[in-house]
């Protein structure tokens, strides 16, 4: 799906510079290539969400249950983006660790 597109199906793009689902190999080189637009339909099979805001009430099975993180960042700068803390802060405390 490209954005921009307005239009629920495929359509031939001729595509110039370096935008996504195209890469020029030479300079000034165009080409024509089929992208889908960006309006949903029903012939999509599946669609990636993420819920950024919770509401006032709770989704049955998606947000009404508490589930622990089951995987999550190991490296230092990623803990401090995923879970901003500062420079003082100790990462140790937020390492995502197995129960074996």
């Amino acid at each position: 799906m490209k954005q921009g597109i307005l239009v629920n199906g495929r359509v031939k793009i001729l595509m110039r510079g370096r935008v996504s689902l195209y890469r020029p190999r030479r300079s000034g080189e165009r080409k024509r290539k089929s992208a889908r637009g960006c309006i949903c339909g029903p012939d999509l099979s599946v669609i990636a969400l993420r819920v950024l805001v919770k509401g006032d009430k709770d989704v049955a099975g998606l947000t009404d249950a508490e589930r622990p993180r089951r995987l999550g960042p190991k490296k230092v700068g990623a803990l401090r983006v995923a879970f901003v803390l500062r420079k003082k802060d100790d990462v140790t405390k937020y390492v995502v660790r197995r129960a074996i």
